[in-house]
C-alpha cells in the first residue's frame, strides 16, 4: 500500500510509511492524562486571557423592576382580554393553535376564520402597551 499512494517519510535515515511513522517506537505516545492536562491548561489560559470585562453567556442579564412590573401588567391585561372571549372564540383559537401544522386543516375554511375586529384591536393595544413599557 506504500507504493500505491507513493507516501514515504524519511526518518533517521530510513524510510517509513505514514502508518509506521505514527506507530513507530521513535515517536513516544503521550498518555491520555497528559493530553487532558494540556487541554485543560489551554482552556484555562484562553478564559483567563479573555478577561472579565465581557459578560459570560451563562450569567443572567440584570433584571429591572420596571420589566417585572411590565410583565405583571401584561399578564393581568392578557388574562382580562382572554376572559372577554366567548367560548366559541376560545375553542376556535385553541383548535387553530393545535392544528397549525396540519396541512389539511390549514387549507380548510376554519383556519381562515378570524376573531372579531374589536377583539383583535384590544389585543393589539395590550401588546403595544407591553412593548412601549419594555423600550
Amino acid at each position: 500500500s506504500r507504493q500505491q499512494f507513493g507516501l514515504q517519510l524519511t526518518f533517521c535515515g530510513g524510510r517509513l510509511s505514514p502508518a509506521q511513522f505514527l506507530h513507530s517506537p521513535a515517536m513516544p505516545r503521550s498518555s491520555p492524562l497528559v493530553s487532558a492536562a494540556v487541554l485543560g491548561a489551554g482552556s484555562w489560559l484562553l478564559v483567563s486571557l479573555s478577561g472579565s470585562a465581557q459578560q459570560s453567556f451563562l450569567t443572567a442579564a440584570p433584571s429591572t423592576r420596571q420589566s417585572r412590573t411590565a410583565m405583571r401588567g401584561f399578564k393581568e391585561d392578557f388574562a382580562d382580554w382572554r376572559s372577554s372571549l366567548s367560548s366559541d372564540e376560545k375553542s376556535l383559537l385553541l383548535k387553530q393553535a393545535q392544528k397549525e401544522f396540519d396541512k389539511k386543516f390549514r387549507k380548510s375554511e376554519e383556519m381562515s376564520k378570524d376573531l372579531p375586529e374589536e377583539k383583535i384591536e384590544s389585543f393589539s393595544k395590550i401588546l403595544q402597551k407591553f412593548f412601549d413599557s419594555e423600550m
